[in-house]
């Protein structure tokens, strides 16, 4: 799936089509019940839940030291990183779905989700058509290739919508389930009855009431599941929802391909993500650059000994914007999906 570059000023037909329709589906009511329908036509989903969630919150101090921010550390989940989470609801809802384990699955995705679903479809042995975008790392290409899962490409210069295009078309051309991360509502119940109520509950044993939680977006999934959660018990609690400045929400311009915080960013063409869209009332966009992210990384890890990704570092940066305007002893909370990637790294530490 390679060609030359393409560039439009509308958004790909198949996946804007995509969005539209599946944005009109109700709410998951219940992963719980999801998940005993799963279980019960795939017992060995079952297995893979305990590797999922239990993830720690530490303390840090904000970034003038005004306050603390509690960093949601999510690389303890198998395969490193929060996107565990992710994969594991998207399975149980397409195979809750289907009523049987002969699913023929494809999906998009950056990097994380794509190691997360690779892995766990390696051990059901589902099969696995992924799409990543043009400019993905050989390095991550190898992995997805080993866990057994079939890898092609977005068009060169359409970014991460080229991947989520190519993806529309996987489907349709091989007859398989689209995951389709962006709608996906078992998501959303998911993060809010597991890593939401999860957090809550460390918070309420730390004696902490939080002024904001800030979590960068990629699909919206998790910062509205856990958002869910926290609203009923911290309702003053500010939900700040980070993109990177190269990428904001509902970015008008086509996709582009400067570096920027992975796992996270707008479409591009002004499309915007459906799990978001039905919140904006209640949450606060916010923008971190990439630059300001490496810092941060580094940051975090010469002075508190916490290696986090991109959007973890920039996600601590937002939440600590809160922290520094409030009241003395002020806390916040900030979602670390994963501890970065090599790439990351190296730009982080090239600066």
């Amino acid at each position: 799936m390679t060609g030359p570059r393409v560039q439009t000023d509308a958004p790909p037909a198949g996946i804007a089509r995509a969005l539209r329709e599946r944005a009109g589906r109700p709410p998951c009511p219940s992963f719980a019940e999801v998940e005993r329908q799963a279980h019960a036509v795939l017992p060995e989903l079952a297995a893979l839940r305990p590797t999922v969630g239990a993830t720690p919150v530490i303390p840090v101090p904000s970034r003038a030291g005004k306050g603390t921010v509690w960093l949601k550390m999510e690389a303890t989940n198998a395969t490193g990183s929060m996107k565990a989470r992710t994969a594991y609801a998207l399975l149980c809802g397409v195979v809750a779905r289907a009523g049987t384990r002969a699913v023929r699955l494809t999906e998009y995705s950056g990097g994380s989700l794509a190691l997360a679903l690779a892995e766990f479809c390696g051990e059901l042995h589902l099969d696995l058509h992924l799409v990543v975008p043009h400019g993905a790392s050989q390095r991550l290409r190898r992995q997805l290739h080993t866990q057994g899962a079939k890898v092609s490409t977005g068009l060169p210069g359409t970014g991460f919508l080229g991947a989520m295009e190519a993806a529309v078309r996987v489907a349709a051309e091989e007859n398989r389930e689209l995951l389709l991360q962006h709608c996906a509502r078992d998501v959303v119940a998911m993060h809010r009855e597991h890593t939401g109520a999860e957090l809550v509950d460390q918070l309420r044993q730390a004696g902490v009431r939080p002024e904001a939680f800030a979590a960068a977006v990629g699909s919206g999934g998790s910062v509205i599941g856990i958002a869910q959660a926290l609203w009923p018990c911290e309702p003053d609690c500010r939900i700040l929802a980070l993109f990177p400045a190269e990428a904001p929400y509902g970015d008008p311009a086509p996709p582009g391909e400067a570096p920027r915080m992975s796992g996270t960013g707008g479409l591009g063409h002004g499309l915007r993500q459906p799990l978001l869209e039905p919140h904006e009332s209640r949450i606060e966009l916010c923008t971190v650059a990439y630059p300001e992210a490496l810092v941060a990384m580094r940051h975090l890890r010469a002075t508190h000994g916490v290696a986090v990704c991109g959007s973890g570092a920039g996600a601590w940066l937002a939440a600590s914007t809160v922290v520094d305007a409030a009241a003395p002893v002020a806390a916040a909370v900030a979602l670390i999906a994963a501890r970065g990637t090599a790439e990351e790294w190296a730009h982080a530490d090239a600066r």
